[in-house]
């Protein structure tokens, strides 16, 4: 149906060969693989040697063999294909299904004659659920005991289904929607204003008359950046030596102490999410793959994102020292998706718009209503890009941006 071998940024996908029957073998015997599927147990050198022998297609990344997938017409059917993918343990979670199920999507559209796509996916089987949802297939309906797994069992399954048109659509479409943190899906800046407010109370009165304290602390905090980087011990760091450098003996030991307290009282903040963030990751999330992007501390970040309640949401968790492109650049890499197809969500210009747009992505900002003095964007930037009032606007925004009649 396909002319083998076809190419993706990573995979290869082309005909299974005798030398793939070792692999073929060990991770059809995976019980995380076979799970949700109808091969005999155990698969037998006869099993993978008839799957060799037949149409089925292997997925390779370089050399090794990660996965295979089955086409078959529909019985019945002159213009639909029924499509089905296996993914070996150790290349799992690495966005390797959804690259190859696309890749062979575009391959059989190409042929005039292909209409639609199908697919089945046990109700249980979170992880197909998800892969088809975000490569743009519509669960067409519940097929109730309709299909027999290895031991008897019958199961529910879903029909997805792909038609032409939607898939012309779907190209369009990100594969990636990646979300910043603090003050995106999360308050941040109002806990530091808060503590540089009690910091310039509590340093003022040791100081000479007509030092600006506010901008002493922000000139102190960027030309440590380099070397303290982002967050609260960062910040912490900051107010000490700016009330040391300009209160000198002047500044009691018990200021420092309280210096050190507030800091303290940060780092142990419970975390204040946004409203509706959870129903938006969700709804998000639905569609496409999640990761979540943000730089500052690894303690406290990692922290919040745990107390969050949000982590499992996301395919992949990244704390970065810097926010440029360089970063962004990698992890779109890593993730094994182009640029085009990879969308960054968050408050700021200077760190989640401008950089992204850099390596040719896509980002969207949502403005918060505090913004870090360093994190300013200059004015003259010549970008534009979408800004939304509100997180809540983006699922709206996401299927108004990708599902225009296609001329």
């Amino acid at each position: 149906m396909i002319s083998a071998p076809l190419r993706s940024e990573r995979l290869v996908i082309d005909r299974l060969v005798p030398s793939d029957l070792a692999a073929l073998v060990a991770y059809k015997n995976d019980p995380v693989v076979a799970e949700y599927q109808s091969w005999p147990m155990p698969f037998t050198d006869d099993d993978a040697g008839a799957l060799i022998a037949g149409d089925q297609l292997a997925i390779r990344a370089g050399d090794v063999l990660v996965g295979d997938l089955m086409i078959a017409a529909v019985a019945g059917s002159e213009h639909a294909i029924e499509l089905g993918i296996t993914i070996a343990p150790g290349a799992q979670g690495t966005g390797y299904a959804s690259e190859a199920i696309r890749t062979v999507a575009a391959a059989l559209f190409d042929d005039a004659s292909v209409r639609k796509l199908i697919a089945y996916v046990d109700v249980a089987n979170v992880a197909s659920l998800r892969l088809f949802d975000r490569a743009g297939f519509r669960r067409e309906g519940l097929l109730r005991e309709s299909f027999e797994q290895t031991g008897g069992r019958f199961v529910d399954e879903v029909l997805f289904g792909l038609t032409r048109t939607e898939w012309s659509r779907a190209d369009a479409d990100f594969d990636v929607i990646a979300f910043d943190a603090d003050d995106t899906l999360w308050q941040s800046e109002d806990s530091f204003q808060r503590s540089e407010r009690v910091f310039i109370d509590l340093i003022t009165p040791y100081v000479d008359d007509g030092i600006d304290v506010k901008a002493a602390l922000t000139a102190v905090e960027r030309k440590n950046l380099a070397v303290f980087g982002y967050g609260v011990r960062a910040f912490g760091l900051s107010m000490v030596e700016t009330a040391t450098s300009l209160a000198g003996d002047r500044l009691p030991i018990a200021v420092v102490a309280e210096l050190v307290e507030i800091t303290r009282r940060m780092l142990t903040e419970p975390v204040h999410l946004l409203a509706g963030v959870g129903s938006v990751l969700e709804q998000v999330g639905r569609g496409h793959r999640l990761v979540l992007i943000t730089k500052g501390d690894l303690i406290h970040q990692t922290h919040k994102v745990q107390a969050s309640g949000l982590a499992h949401h996301f395919e992949r968790i990244e704390i970065v020292l810097e926010k440029d492109p360089d970063a962004y650049a990698r992890i779109v890499t890593q993730l094994g998706v182009p640029p085009r197809r990879f969308c960054m969500v968050g408050n700021s210009v200077r760190s989640d718009i401008l950089p992204v747009l850099a390596i040719g992505a896509s980002a969207v900002h949502v403005p918060y209503h505090l913004l870090w003095d360093l994190e300013e964007a200059p004015q003259d930037h010549g970008h534009t890009f979408a800004e939304l009032e509100s997180l809540t606007d983006l699922p709206a925004w996401l299927t108004a941006s990708t599902t225009a009649p296609t001329p």
